[in-house]
C-alpha cells in the first residue's frame, strides 16, 4: 500500500532524460500499477506526477492531507492487526493470484475455504447474524455490526 501527502508529494521516473530506462522493478511495478499506456506516458514523458494525478494513475492508494495522514495510517494499521490470525496471509494470496498465471478464482475460493473454516470466524458470523447483519437494515449498517463484535 502507498499513501503520500496531498499536495507535497511529487513522483517520476526521470531516467529517459539521461537515456537510460528505469532500473530496479520500476517499468514493471509501474506497468502493473497504472496499466501500460499510463506507464510510457510517466516513464516516457519524464514529468513528475502530483498526488492527485499519482492517486488517479493508481500509483498511490489515496494522496492525504498533512494534518490526516498519521491518523489514517495509524487506524488502518490498528484495523488490520486485529483481524482474525490467517485472515491477511489468505487475503494477499488471493489477490497475487489475480496478477499471476493461474485461475485466481481457484485460489480465492481455496483461501476462503482456509480461513471460513476457523472457529473464531465462525463465531464472529453468528453474532453478526446475532446483530441483524443479514437483514435489509442490517446491511445499511453492516461495518457498524461488524465493528462492533
Amino acid at each position: 500500500m502507498r499513501f503520500a501527502v496531498a499536495g507535497k508529494t511529487w513522483l517520476g521516473q526521470p531516467e529517459v532524460l539521461m537515456g537510460i530506462i528505469p532500473g530496479g522493478g520500476g517499468t514493471q511495478y509501474l506497468s502493473k500499477l497504472s496499466g501500460r499506456a499510463r506507464a510510457l506516458e510517466v516513464i516516457l514523458g519524464a514529468e513528475l506526477l502530483d498526488t492527485a494525478t499519482a492517486e488517479k494513475y493508481g500509483v498511490i492508494n489515496k494522496a492525504i492531507p498533512e494534518e490526516e495522514i498519521d491518523s489514517y495510517i495509524d487506524t488502518l494499521a490498528t484495523r488490520i492487526a486485529s483481524l482474525l490470525p490467517g485472515v491477511i496471509g489468505a487475503v494477499k494470496n488471493a489477490v497475487d493470484a489475480a496478477f499471476q498465471n493461474t485461475n485466481g478464482i481457484t485460489t480465492e475460493s481455496a483461501m476462503l475455504g482456509k480461513v471460513f473454516g476457523e472457529p473464531a470466524a465462525a463465531a464472529k458470523m453468528i453474532l453478526a447474524m446475532e446483530k441483524g447483519g443479514q437483514t435489509v437494515e442490517g446491511e445499511h449498517k453492516l461495518e457498524e455490526i461488524l465493528n462492533s463484535i
